[in-house]
């Protein structure tokens, strides 16, 4: 087997097939219940409710729930003991508007060795939208959420409202719903598992092999119960919430449709969508009906106006310096091969080594310690690069772990040859299809939206 997405010469290091790529568990756990089942008693507990996740486990997780300590203001009875003492880290060693091709087949998957059979799409991104509400033309981007207001209910949706809103409307999902779930599983970002590990949807498993341990409640039937679970360590809140939307819509491993109920292509409206998550996503019996007074009282269903033909625009990009090497007929020179100085710093026939060779090669610059694929976004904001959340031509894109078909523990990066009006993308990129081979993709929009932009020097 090859590895992909890593830094460093990984000597010895194996990942699984791409079918069993995410993380540890995946399972998200919400036990879901708050003082009362009413919107208002949310916005201090920090409810969860047992979501199965992208796990790569071959076992059901068991529905976990929420985390203790998790608010000072609600009667939330989810999580009745603060975590564990430590917290385990044991990790692995301004854009081309041309037309999409309408007859492409994504590979959303990536093939740990050359002969592995390719993975099928998920039908969320393929399945036409029954949502009958309104949908904007073209919205303006928004930024990755850094920080978090927590002073009140209303605070917390505006501060997280704008990045939910495009990332749900390009992934086939309702904004409303996703939003109201972060209100109740994280007490409007109140909860400890929010405010000390960015985990503001109680989902469970290891995130790059991190997570923390906490006793949970979980329900059979009207009975709860408690159970210890652990839950995803996160390095910030775009991070958990990417992750979040990566796990809606693309199930688990043993049902990759399992959440189906809750997209715009099977429910009409967010309280259809609502009730297909009872009992899937939470065990709490109340779970729907908590999410759709949230929706209710906050108006929420007015974040719930994207969809995949919205375009997202941002004037402020700044266009890559690659682009002056581009030839006449509009396309970049291709891949000449050439390991530049440095180069050595990433393992040979990665992504990594490919991407950086591929930015020198047209005369840009990026760093030799931009850490594994999935870390490039993260590490480049640290080293002072311009960093975006909205597809553009000549920059590098890094997808976060199990992002488009990449592992759990690495993530994956690639290079942008060409974006497309409804902002999906054309990557060129190594490992997909075997050691230092190179390849090209179409990433539709709704998973480029999920990704972080780099802009090389």
């Amino acid at each position: 087997m090859t590895t992909f997405g890593v830094a460093g010469h990984a000597d010895g290091v194996t990942v699984g097939s791409s079918s069993d790529a995410s993380s540890s568990t995946g399972s998200s756990s919400s036990s879901s219940s708050t003082g009362s089942s009413s919107s208002s008693s949310s916005t201090g507990n920090s409810s969860s409710s047992s979501k199965p996740s992208t796990s790569g486990s071959t076992s059901k997780p068991s529905n976990p729930s929420s985390s203790t300590n998790n608010n000072s203001t609600s009667n939330s009875s989810t999580t009745t003991q603060a975590p564990s003492t430590s917290v385990s880290t044991t990790a692995p060693s301004a854009s081309t508007s041309t037309v999409a091709p309408s007859n492409y087949s994504q590979d959303n998957a990536y093939y740990q060795t050359s002969t592995a059979a390719q993975i099928p799409n998920s039908s969320a991104d393929s399945t036409p939208s029954i949502y009958a509400g309104p949908v904007l033309k073209t919205i303006e981007a928004a930024k990755s959420i850094d920080k978090i207001d927590t002073s009140s209910t209303e605070a917390f949706i505006k501060s997280i409202a704008d990045r939910v809103r495009i990332l749900a409307g390009k992934n086939n999902s309702y904004a409303s719903i996703i939003l109201a779930q972060a209100i109740l599983e994280s007490g409007s970002g109140q909860s400890n598992m929010s405010q000390q590990y960015f985990n503001i949807f109680n989902i469970t498993g290891a995130y790059l092999g991190k997570s923390i341990s906490f006793k949970t409640e979980e329900f059979s039937g009207n009975n709860p119960y408690y159970i210890e679970q652990s839950f995803r360590v996160y390095s910030n809140y775009d991070q958990a919430l990417d992750d979040y939307i990566n796990l809606m819509i693309k199930g688990t491993t043993w049902n990759s449709e399992i959440y189906a109920g809750a997209w715009k292509s099977h429910a009409k409206t967010y309280q259809e969508a609502a009730q297909a998550l009872q009992g899937i996503f939470a065990t709490d019996p109340a779970y729907a009906q908590k999410l759709i007074e949230i929706i209710q009282e906050y108006k929420l269903d007015a974040y719930d106006n994207v969809d995949s033909t919205t375009q997202v625009v941002d004037s402020k990009i700044p266009e890559s310096p690659l682009v002056a090497s581009k030839l006449d007929n509009s396309a970049y020179p291709e891949y000449n091969g050439v390991e530049y100085p440095g180069a050595e710093s990433y393992a040979f026939g990665n992504c990594t080594q490919y991407v950086y060779n591929r930015i020198i090669q047209l005369g840009g610059l990026v760093g030799t310690h931009m850490g594994n694929g999935g870390e490039w976004g993260i590490n480049a904001q640290a080293q002072g690069y311009f960093t975006t959340t909205v597809p553009t031509e000549g920059y590098a894109v890094s997808f976060p772990p199990g992002v488009a078909g990449s592992s759990s523990e690495y993530g994956h990066v690639a290079f942008v040859e060409k974006v497309y009006s409804d902002n999906s993308i054309l990557v060129s990129e190594m490992n997909v299809k075997g050691n230092n081979i190179v390849s090209e993709r179409h990433i539709s929009a709704g998973v480029a939206a999920l990704a972080t932009y780099i802009q090389p020097k």
